[in-house]
Order: structure tokens, then sequence, then C-alpha cells
């Protein structure tokens, strides 16, 4: 039996190298493993913490779990702005074309690599 979620979190095994913060879903043909869900992708859930390698284990926080969430950005947007998947896990409010709205900024920054706050769906 597969552990519990609990509190929104949930470990799970990192399919790749991952940086705190960013998106993810889970690797094609495994429901324990994790990759950075991509431009326009969907995600499950936002890393908690770095995984230093390939096989750790990482928290993610779950995006049904109705908060807010730290999230990385790839370029500077303004708060309130809509959100974007973006390469690597990360978000953005440009659209990559016909894209989907994943959430929103409650935070305004400046430059790739910033963290902010973010109601994020899927």
């Amino acid at each position: 039996m597969s552990q519990q979620t609990e509190n929104g979190l949930k470990t799970f095994t990192a399919g790749e190298v991952l940086e705190a913060y960013r998106r993810v879903k889970l690797s094609a043909g495994s429901g324990s493993q994790v990759e950075y869900a991509d431009s326009d992708e969907a995600c499950i859930g936002i890393t908690q913490k770095k995984a230093e390698a390939i096989g750790d284990m990482v928290t993610v926080a779950l995006v049904t779990t109705g908060r807010t969430f730290k999230v990385t950005v790839n370029e500077a947007m303004a708060a309130g702005a809509p959100i974007y998947a973006g390469a690597d896990g990360k978000v953005q409010d440009t659209d990559p074309g016909a894209g989907t709205i994943r959430g929103t900024a409650l935070e305004a920054t400046t430059a790739d690599g910033d963290i902010i706050e973010a109601i994020m769906g899927s």
C-alpha cells in the first residue's frame, strides 16, 4: 500500500534533479516518481525542497489542497498577473501560445529565479 497524503503534502521519488518551489508532474509510467512539468503541462504539485539526485525523496505540496504556494518564476511579472506554465517547472506571465492559465501571482517579481507566492491550479 502506498503512503497516504497528509495535510496536502506527499513524498515522491525524484525522477530528475529538482529545485525547490517548482511545478512537477508524475513521470511517464510511474505513480511514485516526479519530474518537472514543462510549458503548458499540468502539474500535480510544487516541490518543497531540492532533490539533489535522481532517486532522492522529495516532498510535494499538492495543488488540489486549496492553499497558496511558493513558485519559481522565469521572468518579471506584476502582482495579479495570470500565471502560465514555463520550462523546467517554472511559471511565467507570458502565454506560451494557446496556453492554459495555471494560477495567479500574488506578488510582483523582477527576474528569472525569483520566488513568489501564488494561487495555483494545475
